[in-house]
């Protein structure tokens, strides 16, 4: 395989960048798959972002990333695109200027109405190019998984055996919208006006209750606050919105879980993939023994 650019090589090929009059590059921490490189030129702060090598095999497209990106900043949620280089997977995006709440802080009732704000600008914005499913990336990641001899759990076809329930109940719910599908604490940057969105590779027309429920799990929301969050979304909660997030959320852990599973075999970055694996898998199992599942199907697929 090519080796991916330096990023030398990809601040050479920048228009006008060469020439600067000061230039200053530094690593970003965070990324798992990808190195992101913060570069001050002449006093303008810019993102660098080099993609994975292989990362199709996680399901991503980079010039679909790309026109999401531009899409979501256009609702002002995602960065500006500056640039992109299409042969190399470079993509360059004005630096967003901010912190990263916690995760403590993300689930107070005020930040999570901000979070639902930019939730619904980029869902009522421009259409996404593309679609995600969850379950075709979960029957995606298992065969991928599978061929590189991924340590998948041993009760792994288990798991995916009642996947196929919660897919019955909500395939006829779908509500299509542009979906960002990755709302863990480093893509959320509050730049002090609004809960900037960054990291658009998993973009595409989705379910909006996906997005809401992977939300609801990387910030591990009560069911109260699950209530809280649909409360911000739709100004009330039905026994089948909380029905539609809760099967979504047991979904979404296992697409974190199996995630991993494919990423340990594409990343080259010092991440605890198996660890990560194991919470959710864990997580997943839990959600699945929780004896309203049964209910929350019916309810979802009677529609009420």
């Amino acid at each position: 395989t090519a080796m991916p650019i330096t990023i030398e090589e990809a601040i050479h090929r920048i228009p006008t960048w060469d020439e600067a009059s000061s230039l200053d590059v530094a690593l970003l921490p965070g990324g798992i798959t990808n190195l992101n490189y913060r570069v001050d030129v002449s006093g303008e702060s810019f993102v660098v972002r080099i993609a994975a090598q292989h990362a199709a095999l996680l399901g991503v497209d980079r010039r679909r990333e790309y026109r999401c990106t531009v899409a979501a900043s256009r609702t002002g949620v995602g960065p500006e695109v500056v640039h992109f280089l299409p042969d190399v997977d470079v993509l360059v995006t004005r630096f967003i200027s901010g912190r990263c709440p916690s995760v403590a802080e993300m689930v107070r009732p005020e930040m999570m109405r901000r979070v639902v704000d930019s939730m619904q600008r980029y869902h009522e914005g421009p259409a996404f190019e593309g679609s995600f499913s969850p379950f075709h990336a979960l029957e995606q990641y298992l065969s991928v998984a599978r061929q590189a001899a991924a340590p998948l759990p041993r009760d792994a076809d288990a798991m995916y055996g009642r996947l196929g329930e919660i897919e019955a109940a909500v395939r006829g719910e779908w509500t299509l919208r542009p979906c960002h599908n990755d709302l863990w604490e480093p893509n959320l940057i509050d730049d002090g006006t609004r809960i900037r969105i960054v990291d658009w590779e998993y973009a595409g027309m989705g379910d909006l209750y996906f997005d809401l429920a992977n939300f609801a799990i990387h910030h591990e929301l009560t069911d109260a606050q699950d209530e809280g969050l649909l409360t911000s979304y739709f100004g009330k909660v039905t026994d089948v919105g909380f029905a539609r997030l809760k099967l979504m959320k047991i979904v979404a852990e296992l697409r974190e879980a199996m995630w991993c599973m494919v990423g340990m075999n594409i990343s080259s970055q010092d991440f605890d993939f198996t660890g990560y694996a194991a919470t959710h898998f864990t997580r997943y199992r839990r959600a699945l023994d929780d004896g309203r599942v049964r209910r929350w199907c019916s309810q979802v697929d009677s529609g009420g």
